[in-house]
């Protein structure tokens, strides 16, 4: 029988009821020497990058390459606090409007330059310059975010010494690092020959502890440790801490299909099976030769409720929806017990998620049924839009669907492509929609891109004026307990309303062989390949 890991972060290490007792702990030591050195580690990934031009053209896996290449200032730690990671230091003044960093001194670029604070200009007034089609360049310029004004407008950027730079800000932001932190649009600091003399993108010469060596589009990408990393003192820490490249090489092998990946791990052809589907774990646990770890992740499953169709804009239909929808069975059932049930905007096991933030309407379809009666419901069809993409989505409506259907709702599906639907998404072009919201650590970036007026932007689910001045008083306190309180205040106020159905934060499988030492799976869902040896590989002289 083969082992499963627990996640490294004791304080994500939540799992439901029922599913703790289908697990083991591994007996494998994860704490790696630094004398142990090998050749490869190899990885799968379902699909190909979509290109090397860190947070422009992206996706999950093109992140998840470009995380073991390049670095931000500041990042993501275990626990989901920042932390610094190109710089050594950052300080916080002017009530918020100014930000210093201090540059960790003898880092390194992958071309042999060091890294100064004029590098670090050069690469954020590349992010900053609309032509880049960064995608969170509206985060930080004037005019281009939300209809709340929030955004962390940068209005200047100095350096007054080679380890020292200055972000102005137009205003107080509270989201200012979190946005720099943001593992999505990575803010990655870039030496300039990244791109050539006319300004195109050549490829990432970063300072993380692999470089780019190789990209075989369909096939593989390879990259070179960086003999010239300065890793950090103390231990790992999510993306902050140390990183010690132990492998030489690193190829993520692209694999779309899931059965050929799980035969490739099983004949021992590539170290790790990032994203296991859940519903093949026990071919895993029942190989002698495979070991698993999981975490809960900050991705939500959630449904959506278009508050301005003429039916579902009655509150009592959507608090009748809320109450016909059984959280726990949607959760176990389509994601073979590995979720964690939630209704929250806040993540279930992030700090902020407390016991307040478990409230949500009982499943009790009688009374659902009666607040259908008083609204006058009398079978007027409601759609459910989904994808077969995404199993997830699709999986949640039809059991959705069959909920609905118990309280004498019209529930109908529509298939769509993934394209159609989420471009329904942003234009507010839906009735129901089964959707999933990616990763984000702190949860006024949640509250952020769900709350504000549709007439601005379609794309938000809730504009209560209520929700919108709540929010904005969570963006302009810096103190964690009254943001808490805020926070508290913003889920009583969305169990009112219903603007949104939360279902449940999903899980995320790894398997690999149990040769592999010191890789864990973390709530952020992004591999880490630093650290990571294998069992067979000699102890360098």
């Amino acid at each position: 029988m083969s082992a499963f890991r627990t996640p490294f972060t004791t304080c994500f290490s939540l799992l439901l009821a029922g599913g703790a007792g289908m697990l083991s702990l591994s007996a494998h030591g994860d704490d790696a020497s630094d004398g142990v050195r090998g050749p490869l580690i190899t990885i799968s990934l379902n699909t190909d990058i979509r290109g090397t031009n860190p947070g422009v053209g992206r996706d999950a896996n093109t992140d998840a390459v470009m995380h073991q290449i390049v670095e931000s200032l500041v990042g993501y730690a275990e626990d989901l606090s920042i932390k610094p990671v190109v710089a050594e230091s950052y300080a916080v003044r002017d009530d918020g409007r100014t930000y210093v960093f201090t540059l960790r001194e003898g880092l390194k670029f992958h071309n042999g330059a060091p890294v100064t604070s004029a590098e670090v200009k050069w690469s954020w007034g590349r992010y900053l310059d609309p032509a880049t089609q960064w995608k969170c360049t509206s985060w930080f310029r004037e005019g281009d975010d939300s209809s709340s004004g929030e955004a962390s407008v940068v209005t200047a950027i100095d350096t007054p010494d080679p380890l020292t730079v200055v972000f102005h800000l137009a205003r107080p932001s509270t989201l200012f690092l979190d946005r720099m932190a943001n593992v999505q649009c990575i803010s990655a600091i870039l030496h300039p020959e990244s791109v050539d003399a006319e300004g195109n993108w050549v490829k990432p010469i970063g300072t993380g502890p692999y470089a780019l060596e190789t990209w075989k589009h369909g096939e593989y990408i390879e990259l070179q440790r960086f003999d010239g990393y300065l890793p950090r003192s103390g231990a790992e820490d999510g993306l902050s801490g140390r990183k010690l490249a132990l492998a030489e090489r690193v190829r993520f092998v692209v694999s779309p299909d899931a059965a050929a990946t799980k035969a490739a791990l099983l004949g021992n052809q590539i170290d790790i099976f990032h994203n296991v589907p859940l519903s093949s774990l026990e071919d895993y646990r029942n190989s002698p030769h495979t070991v698993l770890d999981q975490s809960p992740t900050l991705s939500w499953s959630a449904l959506l409720l278009q508050t301005r169709d003429p039916l579902l804009k009655d509150v009592r239909i959507r608090r009748a929806i809320a109450m016909a929808i059984n959280r726990k069975q949607i959760a176990e059932y389509n994601t073979y017990g590995f979720a964690s049930v939630n209704s929250s905007a806040i993540p279930v096991g992030v700090a902020s998620h407390t016991a307040e933030q478990d409230k949500w309407y009982a499943y009790d379809p009688q009374k659902s049924r009666a607040l259908l009666r008083e609204a006058g419901y009398h079978g007027q069809p409601v759609h459910i839009q989904t994808n077969r993409k995404y199993p997830n989505m699709y999986s949640n409506s039809i059991v959705i669907q069959a909920m609905l259907q118990a309280i004498g709702m019209n529930a109908q599906i529509d298939v769509l492509d993934w394209a159609s639907q989420l471009s329904n998404y942003f234009a507010g072009k839906f009735q129901l929609s089964a959707f999933s919201f990616s990763a984000l650590a702190n949860p006024a970036l949640r509250y952020y891109k769900l709350i504000g007026s549709k007439d601005v932007r379609p794309v938000y689910q809730w504009e209560d004026p209520r929700a919108m001045d709540l929010l904005q008083k969570a963006l302009n306190t810096y103190d964690t307990a009254q943001r808490q309180e805020i926070y508290t205040e913003l889920h009583e106020l969305m169990i009112e309303d219903v603007p949104i159905i939360g279902l449940y934060n999903a899980h995320t499988a790894t398997a690999m062989q149990d040769s592999v030492r010191g890789y864990r799976a973390w709530p952020l869902n992004l591999p880490r390949l630093w650290g990571v040896w294998k069992s067979d590989w000699k102890q360098s002289p």
